[in-house]
This record gives C-alpha cells, sequence and structure tokens, in this order.
C-alpha cells in the first residue's frame, strides 16, 4: 500500500472517530427530555424579567421542551369526537379549534382554515392600534372624549355590559379602552373609532398578515389561525413594546364574558382572553372566544369558533373544549 494511501486511511479512521463522537454527545446534549407527569420542569420562569407576568419576550427565541406527540394527537382526538358528537345533534353546526403551548411551540388546529365572522373579536386590534399610536405619544390615552350621543353603526348586544357608558359623561380613551374590552362595550367602540384614522386600525392586521376587513369582505372571513396571531404577538412582545403588550394582556384578563373559555376553569387562573358573537341574517349565531390560560409555568393559546342555532349550546361547546384542553394540561403538569 502506498504511502499516500496509507494516510488517506488514517485520517478517515480519525474522522470517523470523531463524527460518532460528536453524534452521540451531541444528541445527549442537545436532544430535548420529556418530562414526567409529576415535574413541570419550568423553562418559562426564567425567561420573565422587570416585573412583567403576563408576556415572555425572549421564550420565542428558546426551543423549550419536547411535548408528546401522542398527548397531543389524544388531545385533538378527543376534541374532534366532542365535536362531532355536538354537530351530530345539532347543537352546532361548525366548530374551530387552535391550540398552541406557548413554552415550546407545539400546536395543533381542528377545521383552523374554516372562515367566521369575527365580530367584537376585532376590538382587539382597535386597542392595538391606539397602544402603538401612544409607544410614540403617551398623551393618546389621556384624550377626553364626550359621550353625549349614541355614535352611528352601534350592534346590539346579545350579551351586554354590565355596566354601560353614562349619557352625558366624558371619558378617557383608555378608559374607553378598557370598557371595549372588558365589557365588549359596542358604543365604547364606536366611539374609539371615530376618534382615530381607521387606517391605523388596519396597519395592525395588515402587518401581521392577516385578513383586513373592507366593505366588500363577507361576513365569514376570519379563522382561528390568523386570530390567534393577535394573542401570540402580544405574548412575545413582538408587535407592542413590553410595557404595552402587559397592559394589553392585563386589560384582556379582566373581561367580564364567562359563558366560554373560563367557565369551568378555576376561578383563581388568569386567563386573558376576548369573546365575539354575531347574529346572521340567516338565523344562525356565532359565538368565539379566544384567549391565554395562564396554566402555573405552562401558558397556552386556544381560540375556539363556533356556529349554530343556539347561543347557550355555542358556550357550552367553548365550555367543554377549553376544559377538556385544561384537563390535560392538570394531569400532565400537576
Amino acid at each position: 500500500m502506498s504511502m499516500f494511501k496509507s494516510k488517506w486511511l488514517y485520517l478517515c479512521l480519525i474522522f470517523l472517530i470523531a463524527g460518532i463522537a460528536i453524534g452521540y454527545f451531541g444528541n445527549n446534549y442537545f436532544s430535548p427530555q420529556t418530562p414526567s407527569n409529576n415535574s413541570t420542569q419550568d423553562t418559562s420562569s426564567e425567561f420573565h424579567s422587570g416585573g412583567y407576568s403576563l408576556i415572555n419576550p425572549l421564550y420565542e427565541c428558546n426551543t423549550g421542551e419536547s411535548y408528546g406527540q401522542r398527548e397531543l394527537s389524544s388531545l385533538k382526538d378527543n376534541i374532534n369526537t366532542y365535536i362531532n358528537q355536538i354537530k351530530a345533534n345539532n347543537s352546532v353546526t361548525a366548530v374551530s379549534v387552535y391550540f398552541r403551548d406557548l413554552n415550546n411551540g407545539p400546536w395543533f388546529g381542528i377545521n383552523e382554515h374554516d372562515d367566521f365572522a369575527p365580530s367584537s373579536l376585532l376590538k382587539l386590534p382597535v386597542m392595538m392600534a391606539y397602544f402603538k399610536a401612544a409607544q410614540s405619544d403617551p398623551t393618546v390615552l389621556t384624550k377626553q372624549i364626550a359621550y353625549t350621543q349614541d355614535p352611528v353603526g352601534v350592534i346590539p348586544e346579545n350579551f351586554p355590559p354590565k355596566h354601560p357608558l353614562e349619557k352625558g359623561q366624558t371619558y378617557t380613551v383608555e378608559q374607553l379602552i378598557e370598557q371595549m374590552i372588558i365589557a365588549s362595550d359596542n358604543v365604547a367602540l364606536r366611539l374609539l373609532e371615530d376618534n382615530i384614522d381607521n387606517a391605523k386600525i388596519d396597519q395592525v392586521t395588515l402587518d401581521l398578515g392577516i385578513t383586513t376587513a373592507t366593505d366588500t369582505t363577507p361576513d365569514d372571513f376570519m379563522d382561528v389561525s390568523e386570530y390567534s396571531t393577535l394573542f401570540r404577538v402580544l405574548y412575545y412582545s413582538t408587535y407592542l413594546n413590553k410595557d404595552y403588550s402587559e397592559k394589553a394582556l392585563d386589560i384582556l384578563s379582566k373581561a367580564e364574558f364567562t359563558q366560554g373559555l373560563t367557565q369551568l376553569l378555576p376561578r383563581d387562573l388568569t386567563v386573558a382572553h376576548k369573546f365575539g358573537e354575531r347574529d346572521l341574517p340567516d338565523g344562525t349565531h356565532q359565538l368565539h372566544d379566544c384567549g391565554i390560560v395562564y396554566y402555573p409555568k405552562r401558558p397556552y393559546l386556544v381560540c375556539i369558533m363556533t356556529k349554530g342555532p343556539d347561543f347557550g349550546d355555542l358556550s357550552t361547546s367553548i365550555e367543554q373544549i377549553s376544559s377538556k384542553i385544561y384537563s390535560v394540561f392538570s394531569s400532565r403538569y400537576h
């Protein structure tokens, strides 16, 4: 064998041994580990800083830990079975679900590209548009707006505010934002829309690649996957800065609506969410509830949109699906 061939074989042997070593140790070092059912392996708390409790701006840069695909698939199948049951007995005609573990990103969708009428869910981009403006000019939120008469185009609510605005009173923009989100007050919405350039509201959805309503947009034009983007950018503070992302989620966590995501969850559990409801000309009702459930050390995002003949059945379906997701988390991360 020539000296050249001998040296070549020697080098190949060295590279082979090195490759095996790197592969072995790299796999053990970098492979995410699935926790046992009795361990939370908290990887989120270290990313919270500066006194923020509802956002996690650095977590999207972290790969997190693995999540059992079998468990996620089982949860999806369980919810799918329930949806098929309630559709079979005509309680609902359509249901869409989007779920995402906000710590490490695993997600699933059920009919996630079916379109619905977002209705009051679009109050969230209005709040975000004002907060975006307030980042450069905080006085935007202290502007006074008088409520002297009902604005044009106010849509009556099937779930009216517990404490509606009072005519003859003057409110700051910030007070109206809180009323619009917490009480889902349509009068507050119209007052806010009348006092901002609508292009700024549209810019929120345009910036995030979400379908933007126009004069020719049909009633059903948004899906759960699209809408969930709004909550994701708030949680990771990738659209608004940290202060205003936290502020937005804090307001959302005070929502009065309970006939949905929160109904069957523990009372002391923080849920930052927004609901929407709509009556369509064909007599069909729509009810949606989307938000972040702050399960201890394991926050998750869930968005549920429903369509059917009765609001009571729609709210029950959202409650049950939300409860099924919570049960999986509480059993895995108790």
